[in-house]
C-alpha cells in the first residue's frame, strides 16, 4: 500500500496541526511494514521539518508559496498529487485543502469547523478560503477524519456530511509535553522565565475563540481573595484588541504574566506548577490543552460546550463560556477545596490515559486499508 501524507504543516514553527500530522506520521511509520510506503509532500517556500521522524519516508518539497499551489490546484486540477509522488493508493490530506488525484483514494482530516459555525471569532483570512473549499473537499474526500465527535456532529449538521463517511480518530497529547513534581517544575519556572508564586494558566494563541478575555475578566473577580498570577502562554493573534486591554487594566495588569509560547520541554513545567489551567474556549475541535494539562497532572476548568467535555470527561469543571462568574467561582474552588484538586489531578491523569498516539496511528492505517480496498 503506497501511502501519500501532507507534510506541510511539519515545519520549525509548527502549529496544533502540525504538531498532529508530526506525531501521526511519527506513529504510522513506526508501524509501517514491507508492505506499507510513505510518501511525504509538501508545496511551501518552508522546507519541512523532518528531524524528529525515523527513517523510512521519501519526500518531495515544492519551493512555491502554499497559496500559489492551492490557486493551481483548483483552477487548473492539475498536476495531481499522486502524479507527483510517482503513484499512490492513498492520499492523507491534513490541512483542510483536498489536492486533485488520478487514482488514489483520498482521506481528508477535519479538526474544527469554527470557521463555518462561528465565522465572527475566526480570522477573515481563515473564514474566506476555507468555508469555500471545506464543502467541496468534504464530498469529494473518499473518507473524512474528525478529531472529535463534536467535529463529526458539525460535518453532519453544518455540511450536511453523511455519517458513514466520517470516523473520529482522537489524537492524544504531544509527546515531549512531560510532566514533572511540582517542586521541580516550580523551581525551573522561577530559573527561566522569573515566575514566582502559584498562578492559574491558559495555553493558547490569544484570540477572540479561545475567550481570553472572559479568563482575564473572571481572574479579576477573585482576584483580590487569593495571590495567585495568571499566566497566558501564547502569542496575540487575529482581532486581540479587546484581550490586550483586559490585560492592561490596572486592577490586575501586574499579576498577568505573558511569557510568550513555551516550547515542548517547557510546557510540561508550566502544567505541573500550575494551580490549574483556565481554558473557556468557545469552540475547539479537540481541545488539546486540556489533555496535555491532565496528563501533567494539573487540574482544568472548561467550558462546557464542542469537544471539551468529550475529551476531560468527569475530571474537569465546567462551566459556560459566557459564565465569568462562574468561571471565577470554580477557580476558587480549586483553590479553596484540597480533596477536590487531588480528585480533579487522579480523575485527569486517568483520563488522559485514554488517548495515546499509539491508538491513533493504528486507527488511520486502517482507515487507509480500509479506503484502498473501496
Amino acid at each position: 500500500m503506497r501511502i501519500g501524507f501532507d507534510i506541510g504543516p511539519i515545519t520549525k514553527r509548527r502549529t496544533g496541526v502540525g504538531n498532529y500530522c508530526l506525531s501521526l506520521l511519527r506513529h504510522v511509520l513506526l508501524r509501517a511494514t514491507s508492505y506499507v510506503s510513505v510518501r511525504g509532500f509538501s508545496a511551501s517556500l518552508h522546507s519541512p521539518a523532518l528531524d524528529e521522524l525515523p527513517p523510512g519516508l521519501s519526500c518531495t518539497w515544492l519551493p512555491v508559496p502554499t497559496r500559489l499551489m492551492y490557486l493551481i490546484w483548483n483552477g487548473l486540477h492539475t498536476p495531481s498529487v499522486d502524479g507527483l509522488l510517482g503513484g499512490l493508493d492513498v492520499y492523507h490530506a491534513t490541512n483542510y485543502f483536498l489536492p486533485p488525484v488520478k487514482r488514489a483514494k483520498t482521506v481528508l482530516t477535519i479538526y474544527d469547523l469554527a470557521f463555518v459555525s462561528a465565522p465572527e471569532l475566526c480570522s477573515p483570512k481563515v473564514v474566506g478560503p476555507f468555508s469555500r473549499g471545506v464543502r467541496r473537499f468534504v464530498k469529494e474526500a473518499d473518507l473524512v477524519i474528525a478529531a472529535s465527535e463534536s467535529t463529526k456532529r458539525d460535518l453532519v449538521n453544518l455540511l450536511e456530511t453523511s455519517p458513514e463517511k466520517v470516523r473520529v480518530i482522537y489524537g492524544a497529547a504531544g509527546e515531549g509535553v512531560r510532566a514533572v513534581s511540582r517542586d521541580e517544575a516550580v523551581s525551573a519556572l522561577s530559573r527561566r522565565y522569573g515566575i514566582e508564586g502559584p498562578f492559574f494558566l491558559f495555553v493558547g494563541t490569544l484570540e477572540p475563540r479561545k475567550n481570553v478575555a472572559g479568563a482575564v475578566r473572571s481572574f479579576r473577580r477573585m482576584a483580590r481573595d487569593v495571590p495567585h498570577r495568571l499566566v497566558l502562554l501564547g502569542n496575540a493573534g487575529w482581532n486581540a484588541d479587546e484581550i490586550l486591554r483586559e490585560i492592561a487594566n490596572p486592577a490586575t495588569a501586574d499579576r498577568i504574566l505573558r511569557p510568550g509560547p513555551a516550547p515542548d520541554e517547557d510546557l510540561g513545567l508550566f502544567y505541573s506548577a500550575a494551580e490549574a489551567l483556565v481554558f473557556p474556549s468557545f469552540c475547539e475541535g479537540f481541545g488539546l490543552p486540556a489533555l496535555e494539562a491532565m496528563a501533567c497532572g494539573c487540574p482544568v476548568i472548561a467550558s462546557n460546550t464542542s469537544s471539551l467535555p468529550e475529551v476531560c470527561g468527569e475530571a474537569a469543571l465546567y462551566c459556560a463560556p459566557a459564565d465569568e462568574e462562574g468561571l471565577a467561582a470554580a477557580m476558587l474552588r480549586v483553590v479553596s477545596d484540597g480533596d477536590l484538586r487531588s480528585r480533579m489531578i487522579n480523575d485527569g491523569q486517568t483520563q488522559a490515559r485514554r488517548f495515546s498516539w499509539s491508538r491513533c496511528a493504528q486507527q488511520t492505517l486502517e482507515a487507509y486499508r480500509e479506503v484502498a480496498r473501496s
